[in-house]
């Protein structure tokens, strides 16, 4: 499994789904257990299997460390929930 360096600590990552069939992107720490999940389930209807919405709010920089790792890119898509807003990716 690939690794990569987030902020200083060994990161894998893994795709798995929401309830509704939608991307979840999770990161986790070198020994398997879950560092943190990148993506926010927002129920939005651009949401999909490929698209995701990630949680700058609790791991700000992460859609510029998606896009420095060659993992994603942004689609200019803002959604809210809340006070936060939140970046739409495509995820490859």
């Amino acid at each position: 499994m690939r690794t990569y360096d987030y902020n200083g600590n060994t990161v894998s990552l893994k795709k798995s789904e929401y309830r509704n069939g939608t991307v979840a992107l999770i990161m986790n720490d070198s020994v398997g257990e879950i560092f943190a999940v990148a993506t926010v389930n927002l129920n939005h209807p651009l949401q999909s299997d490929s698209m995701a919405f990630l949680d700058e709010n609790n791991l700000p920089g992460i859609g510029k460390w998606i896009e420095r790792n060659h993992l994603g890119i942004r689609m200019g898509v803002i959604a809210s929930s809340g006070f936060c807003r939140y970046p739409l990716y495509t995820l490859f």
